[in-house]
C-alpha cells in the first residue's frame, strides 16, 4: 500500500500553481513593515530577545523578552503604513524596559507603562485583539518559504579558477553570479554559507531581486556578505533586494554581519553580529545592532496569488490548497519539497 505521505506529496505537486511575481509587501504582508518578526513554530513560542538597539519595528507571536530600544532609525520605511501605527507588537507580553524612539503604539498584553519610555509620543495598548494575526501570517510565510525553496536556480555559484569567475573579484570569494535585471535565484550549501575564509559576493545587476536558498537544517553565516564587491554599510541599503531563504532550517546562527533580509519561518535565529535587513523567523535572539533596511525586492509566488481572470477560480483554489499541502507536509512530517522543484514537473 502507498504511504499516505507519498500520496499527499504527489497531490501537492499536481495542484501547486504557476509562477507570478509580486512586490514584497504583497507577499510578506504586514511583516514587510517590521525589522524583526518572530512567528513561533511548534514548541517554539515566537520570542524576540535582543541586547542592542533595533532601528525599526518588532513583532513577536510570543514574548519580547528584551529590547532596549526600538524605532530610532526608521529611515527606509516604504511599508510603514502596513504597521497601522504600531512600533512593537508582543502578543506574549514584554520583559525589561524599552526606549521607544519614534511616535507609535506598543501592543503588549499585561505590560505596565513603567516598562516603556515614549520619547516621541505614543501609547501602550494592553487589551483587545492583536493588530497582527500571527496564525494567518505564519501560514502565508511558511508557504512562501517552501515555494521559494522549490524554485530552480537561475545563477551560478563560482569559486576562483572556475569558468565565468569575474575577473575583478577577490580570489577568496564565493561569487553568486547572475545576469538577470529582474530576478536571480541561487542555491548554496550550508558549508558555503559557513565559510569564514570564502565570504559570499553577490554579483548581479543593480536593483535586481536576489533569492538565495540555503540548504541544511542547522546553518551558520561564517563571514561577511559582499554585494557587487562592496560590503554594505548600515545606511547604504545595498542589500534591500536580497533575501536568504532557509526553508529547511531549524536553526540559523549569524557569526558575521548580515546585510540582507531573511525568511526562516521554521528556525531559531541567533547571533552577536549586526543585522541590516528584515528578519522573519520562528524566534530571534541577537546581541548585535539591528538596522532597518526593509526588503524591497519582488518575490515570485504561485500565479494564483494574483487576482484571477474570469474562469480562473479553480486554479486559485488548487494553488492555495497546494500551499497548504506544502505547509502540512513540513509541519507534521518534516517532508520538504526542495529536492524536487515545482518547475521541473511542468517542464516534463
Amino acid at each position: 500500500m502507498i504511504d499516505r505521505r507519498v500520496l499527499l506529496f504527489l497531490l501537492c505537486l499536481f495542484l501547486y500553481g504557476f509562477t507570478g511575481v509580486l512586490h514584497a509587501d504583497s507577499i510578506l504582508g504586514v511583516a514587510s513593515a517590521y525589522n524583526l518578526v518572530a512567528l513561533g513554530y511548534g514548541s517554539t513560542p515566537g520570542k524576540i530577545s535582543v541586547s542592542s538597539d533595533v532601528g525599526g519595528r518588532i513583532a513577536a507571536a510570543g514574548e519580547v523578552v528584551n529590547a532596549p530600544e526600538v524605532g530610532q532609525s526608521l529611515v527606509y520605511d516604504s511599508f510603514g503604513t502596513l504597521a497601522a501605527g504600531y512600533l512593537e507588537v508582543a502578543d506574549g507580553g514584554v520583559g525589561g524596559h524599552t526606549n521607544v524612539q519614534a511616535n507609535g503604539s506598543i501592543y503588549a498584553p499585561g505590560a505596565s507603562s513603567s516598562q516603556f519610555s515614549f520619547n516621541y509620543g505614543g501609547t501602550l495598548v494592553t487589551t483587545g485583539a492583536s493588530p497582527i494575526n500571527f496564525a494567518t501570517l505564519s501560514s502565508t510565510l511558511d508557504g512562501e518559504s517552501l515555494y521559494l525553496g522549490s524554485l530552480l536556480s537561475t545563477g551560478q555559484v563560482l569559486v576562483h579558477g572556475q569558468a565565468g569567475f569575474p575577473s575583478g573579484a577577490n580570489p577568496s570569494w564565493t561569487v553568486l553570479y547572475g545576469t538577470s535585471s529582474t530576478l536571480n535565484i541561487f542555491d548554496i550549501t550550508a558549508a558555503q554559507l559557513a565559510s569564514v575564509n570564502n565570504p559570499l559576493d553577490i554579483d548581479v545587476p543593480a536593483g535586481a531581486t536576489v533569492i538565495i536558498n540555503v540548504a541544511g537544517s542547522a546553518d551558520t553565516l561564517g563571514g561577511a556578505i559582499y554585494i557587487n564587491g562592496v560590503q554594505p554599510s548600515e545606511t547604504s541599503n545595498l542589500g534591500a533586494d536580497v533575501i536568504f531563504n532557509f526553508d529547511d532550517a531549524s536553526s540559523v546562527a549569524l557569526d558575521g554581519q548580515f546585510t540582507a533580509s531573511m525568511l526562516a519561518p521554521f528556525a531559531e535565529v541567533t547571533g552577536n553580529s549586526s543585522i541590516d535587513g528584515t528578519i522573519i523567523a520562528a524566534e530571534i535572539v541577537d546581541g548585535g545592532e539591528v538596522h532597518n533596511d526593509e526588503f524591497a525586492g519582488s518575490l515570485p509566488t504561485p500565479q494564483t496569488a494574483l487576482t484571477p481572470e474570469p474562469g480562473g477560480l479553480i486554479l486559485l483554489g488548487t494553488g492555495m490548497f497546494g500551499i497548504a499541502c506544502l505547509t502540512l507536509l513540513r509541519r507534521n512530517w518534516g517532508i520538504g519539497l526542495v529536492a524536487i522543484p515545482v518547475e521541473r514537473v511542468w517542464e516534463k
